[in-house]
């Protein structure tokens, strides 16, 4: 799963390693504590490869509950079978820059919080789907970040991971934009350098935001 992460990268960094011919004006704001519901950047391509914001979470109405819910990660497994995002999916990928993650696991009952990261806050990027939350008026793009099972080394943190790529594998999926590009258990050279350590609770809330968030708890 990936439930909150941070990014640091400046868009004016981004825009040159991506090559990037045609952008906007876009605020380069570093967070240390993305959550759900926020905006983030992210890098599609369409007809070109374009870097913007967008809104993380695709929400739906969920008849059996009566509720609206907010779907922040999709699944590689499965994301081809659920009608929210196989078009997504087969239509529209993009790249997340991001400088590590959060995740929460079980101890002694409590929810403890650890940060995720390529030594030291090195930029990785998430392999994304987009769309837009009002199809007919286009007015706002929301994204979901894609997971898959975690490896040997998360897996004792968390059975889920964000599906994580190095900068030319991220190239090359935004200029390879097509359902086919992966197989369920995809695996980047990305994934050797991980390393984590535990954080305190200061960043289970979403309305802090400093480096204090990724500060080690010993």
């Amino acid at each position: 799963m990936c439930g909150r992460f941070i990014n640091l990268n400046k868009v004016d960094k981004l825009i040159k390693v991506f090559e990037i011919d045609k952008f906007e004006n876009i605020e380069s704001k570093i967070s240390y504590n993305i959550a759900p519901s926020q905006s983030s950047l992210i890098i599609s391509n369409s007809q070109y490869i374009k870097i913007e914001k967008a809104v993380w979470g695709y929400n739906f109405f969920d008849k059996k509950s009566n509720l609206e819910k907010n779907i922040i990660n999709s699944r590689l497994e499965t994301i081809k079978e659920k009608n929210i995002f196989r078009e997504s999916f087969e239509n529209r990928k993009c790249i997340i820059p991001a400088n590590g993650y959060y995740e929460w696991t079980i101890k002694k009952k409590f929810k403890v919080p650890y940060f995720i990261n390529i030594p030291d806050k090195e930029p990785i990027y998430f392999v994304g789907i987009w769309k837009y939350f009002n199809i007919n008026k286009k007015t706002q793009k929301v994204f979901s970040i894609v997971t898959k099972p975690a490896n040997d080394l998360l897996k004792e943190i968390h059975h889920r991971m964000p599906l994580t790529l190095t900068l030319d594998e991220s190239v090359e999926l935004l200029q390879n934009n097509n359902s086919n590009y992966f197989q369920n258990n995809i695996y980047s050279k990305i994934e050797e350098y991980f390393e984590f350590f535990q954080v305190s609770k200061f960043v289970n809330n979403p309305f802090n935001n400093s480096e204090e968030c990724i500060k080690p708890t010993n």
